[in-house]
């Protein structure tokens, strides 16, 4: 017996041997600017290379992002959501909401366990700090924890041709094209790992095709040489992303590598496709700004060709490139990653039963919201205090907000998914609800007594299966010295659970 448990832990052992990871982000490519997602006819640039990948990968059809950039790529680097960041919208110097050094990043992650020997670079698109001077003292090898950087620090580029490209930390005016320079920097860096027989991590970020709308060089895509529109322009610059992701998967040993490719928010409103408008775009928190492409392709996929409707979000990509690199996760920060792991290898049901995203402005109390939503309905609670609901499984582009009559117009069970979402807001924030100070029984019914809280909305709440909350109907208040009492009026039901919400706005 005891050889047998020998073997068996060496089994084990092996299995647990890290892949090389590559991570592709494009910058503004929605679900509707790509083929496999959308299937209308000239809607969409040709991507050979990205679709195969979905062709022997996972090609998710319910990924989730933030709705712009820097959020999305702080929650990958760091496995956690805005609200906690810090960073809920685009990094600037006037929201001061640059990716704090107090944050655990992926690389630094890896780092800590250096016995591993993984060796990690990131290429292209930053955006998680502020420009200027600050770059080389707080930018990607410092804040963000890369031992090697090569790209563009902030969130555009002047020009596709002309730009600042930032170095560990020197920057210098380069004129090769864009996608084109990333690409060549992974290229080299990654054949180096090879023949140094060196596991690694890359973080491959290209520009395109965020805006300016521009004409790519000849050889890398087929709109000609003045496309008409802004549209063809952005066609043109997807082309030319995939071309170069094609030259960049021919230096990666697709056997030992994990490939994952996303985009990091929504099209923008000025070359977005049906089923969106530019209404319900990037920059919004509609499904047309937040739902991406995903493909995940490599040796952590098993059954590769398929789908999978599994509910997901960036920031599940950190939890999952640790586990393929072979990377203990962190357990002294607090996470919002779930390993997309069993899902590859398996055909079975993701790990969420919730998607949530944000977006929010320090300089603005009003700007932004968040969302919640499960495999079939959506709540957005926007900073103003309005609230929109919609069925995604009849009404995919939300044009028809569910609420838009009140919530007692609503059928039965709309009012009771509306009020499930409602109440699980409360698991998105940094607060810990506060302990009653009582509760208990009597014949005017069920108490509960909390501190009050003067810039909450609090209200009692029940649930027969701690599923399912609705409020309490004709539930009192009191308020005295500082704290509420609330009571749910007899007759009680047979069976019950309470609970205080607390909700801002």
């Amino acid at each position: 017996m005891k050889r047998i448990a020998l073997v068996l832990m060496a089994l084990v052992l092996t299995a647990r041997a890290g892949n090389n990871v590559l991570l592709i982000i494009a910058d503004d490519l929605g679900t509707d600017s790509q083929s496999l997602y959308n299937t209308a006819a000239g809607a969409t640039a040709p991507t050979p290379n990205i679709n195969a990948l979905a062709a022997g990968g996972v090609r998710f059809t319910n990924a989730h992002a933030t709705p712009v950039c820097s959020p999305t790529r702080a929650c990958i680097i760091t496995g956690r959501f805005g609200f906690r960041t810090g960073v809920g919208d685009v990094v600037s110097v006037l929201s001061g909401n640059s990716l704090s050094s107090s944050e655990l990043t992926l690389p630094e992650a890896i780092t800590r366990n250096s016995s591993l020997g993984i060796q990690s670079a990131c290429f292209g698109k930053w955006h998680l700090n502020a420009g200027g001077p600050i770059v080389t003292a707080n930018g990607p090898n410092n804040i963000g924890g890369w031992a090697h950087y090569a790209g563009c620090t902030a969130g555009a580029l002047a020009s596709y041709t002309n730009w600042q490209k930032t170095v560990n930390g020197t920057t210098s005016t380069v004129t090769t094209y864009a996608t084109t320079d990333v690409v060549n920097d992974a290229v080299a860096w990654i054949n180096a790992r090879t023949a140094a027989s060196q596991q690694w991590l890359a973080w491959v970020a290209f520009n395109a095709p965020h805006t300016p709308f521009h004409v790519p060089p000849a050889d890398l895509h087929s709109y000609g040489a003045n496309p008409a529109t802004n549209l063809l322009k952005f066609r043109a610059a997807v082309e030319a992303m995939d071309r170069e992701i094609g030259r960049l998967l021919q230096s990666v040993d697709d056997t030992t590598t994990d490939i994952i490719f996303i985009g990091d928010n929504g099209t923008p409103g000025q070359v977005i496709q049906a089923p969106y408008d530019a209404a319900h775009s990037k920059g919004t928190l509609y499904e047309g700004g937040i739902r991406v492409p995903l493909i995940i392709k490599g040796p952590s996929v098993a059954s590769g060709g398929r789908t999978s409707d599994a509910l997901v979000h960036a920031v599940d990509l950190f939890s999952t490139m640790l586990e393929m690199a072979g990377v203990p996760l962190p357990t002294d920060v607090t996470l919002d990653s779930t390993s997309l792991m069993p899902v590859l290898a398996n055909p079975s049901d993701g790990p969420r039963t919730r998607i949530y995203s944000d977006q929010f402005d320090q300089t603005s109390a009003t700007a932004g919201g968040r969302i919640l939503r499960d495999d079939r309905y959506k709540l957005i609670r926007f900073n103003t205090g309005t609230d929109e609901f919609y069925d995604l499984s009849t009404d995919p582009a939300e044009t028809t907000n569910l609420l838009a009559g009140g919530i007692a117009a609503m059928s039965a069970t709309h009012q009771a998914y509306y009020h499930r979402l409602r109440f699980n807001f409360g698991a998105y924030n940094t607060d810990m609800p506060a302990a009653p100070l009582g509760y208990g029984s009597g014949s005017n019914g069920f108490f509960v007594i909390v501190p009050e809280n003067p810039a909450a909305s609090q209200a009692m709440w029940q649930s027969a299966d701690l599923d399912f909350w609705s409020p309490v109907t004709g539930a009192t208040r009191q308020s005295s010295g500082g704290n509420l009492t609330f009571t749910a009026p007899a007759p009680l039901p047979d069976k019950a659970f309470y609970s205080i919400l607390s909700e801002i706005p």
